[in-house]
């Protein structure tokens, strides 16, 4: 799992599993209406420490909360409820008072082990950072695989949630979440049982809308076909990172779908304000952290720029210097990408103050205008 193209230096399992299409679109090999991004991942925690910021409260909770749900639903449907039980884990965890001989412990943790380092391997290889078993798993500790540590974590706030939600499906139980710094961007993530602290309210099922065809064409990697902007991101498969050598920053794939679950879930527990506190709080922070940079560019290059983070297809890009009008189709992440154009805007018209008109249709086209003050 953990090889490379020779070439290129790109890990297999994703220039195997993910496709990068003509429409501004990536998706899973295996899946094609199954998309996924390649973002930069530290906006991820500092959109939600944002939008808290201006709401005056703490969101940390929430987030876990709904990243644990949408985690669960995910786990639930790669592992149906036959192979569930075929491991054993409500037996592990002393559930039905059956007997089990040393042999059948000692093959029960190791199937269990193999599971979680085969998802540790895979969220390396995406990105999330260096996740790794406990030592309980070598002292013989109970529970073993509740704790983990992680260094470089794409999102504590995602992993924490992650780890609650996969527990949850094997023990059959409602678990919370601790997390603490052990030095410095390390984290000891500990799952252990009891009740949620807040019962999210249940929301509509998402719509999915077909993708249009697109013209955006990439110079690949001879080998393996990747594009050679995501070659280029430097893979570091001991941190499990991806850093962007032009920038510095970091970048990471994962699923638009379940970001966009976590957002909508903001919305149904605190209201109408928490589409524009994405808004604001995207832009706020974008500002602040890529405000040294020159965004005087061209349309060409914003298009490739989306394109290959599969964030839509940019077809239209008309502007003065009052405004500047776009229409991105495929689209997803609408709030915070309405938030970071506003931001882009803003910096390359060197202004503080803009308003912001936007339409997120049906069919997947979002329409963006932003006119400088």
């Amino acid at each position: 799992m953990l090889e490379v193209c020779d070439q290129c230096g790109t890990p297999l399992f994703v220039a195997n599993g993910l496709k990068w299409g003509d429409n501004g679109t990536i998706t899973l090999a295996s899946s094609p209406k199954n998309r996924m991004v390649f973002f930069e991942s530290e906006l991820i925690d500092h959109l939600f420490a944002g939008i808290g910021e201006l709401l005056g409260i703490p969101l940390g909770h929430l987030v876990i909360e709904s990243r644990a749900r949408e985690t669960k639903r995910y786990i639930e449907r790669l592992f149906p409820p036959e192979i569930r039980q075929a491991m054993a884990f409500k037996t592990m965890s002393g559930k039905d008072g059956a007997a089990v001989t040393a042999v059948e412990t000692e093959t029960q943790l190791a199937a269990i082990k193999g599971i979680a380092q085969t998802i540790i391997d895979i969220s390396r290889v995406y990105g999330y950072g260096d996740q790794r078993p406990s030592d309980l798993w070598d002292s013989g500790g109970k529970y073993a695989w509740r704790t983990q540590v992680i260094r470089n974590p794409y999102s504590l706030l995602f992993i924490a949630g992650d780890n609650v939600g996969s527990v949850e499906v094997f023990e059959e139980s409602e678990m919370r979440v601790n997390y603490e710094e052990i030095e410095k961007d390390a984290y000891k993530i500990e799952v252990f049982p009891g009740k949620h602290s807040i019962a999210l309210k249940e929301r509509l099922q998402r719509k999915f809308y077909d993708f249009k065809p697109g013209e955006i064409t990439y110079e690949q990697c001879p080998q393996c076909a990747v594009p050679l902007e995501v070659a280029n991101r430097k893979w570091n498969c001991v941190d499990g990172t991806y850093t962007d050598p032009e920038t510095g920053r970091r970048m990471a794939i994962f699923g638009p779908a379940a970001f966009d679950a976590v957002l909508v879930d903001l919305e149904y527990e605190l209201g109408e304000i928490i589409p524009q506190a994405i808004i604001d709080a995207q832009r706020k922070y974008l500002k602040e952290a890529w405000s040294g940079e020159w965004w005087n560019r061209s349309s060409m290059t914003f298009q490739h720029m989306l394109a290959i983070r599969g964030l839509g297809e940019m077809v239209t890009f008309d502007g003065d210097k009052t405004h500047l009008t776009l229409n991105i189709q495929n689209a997803c992440l609408p709030l915070p990408m309405i938030g970071t154009v506003q931001a882009l805007v803003e910096m390359a018209y060197r202004t503080d103050n803009s308003t912001c008109e936007w339409e997120f249709k049906d069919d997947g086209d979002l329409n963006i205008t932003v006119t400088v003050d």
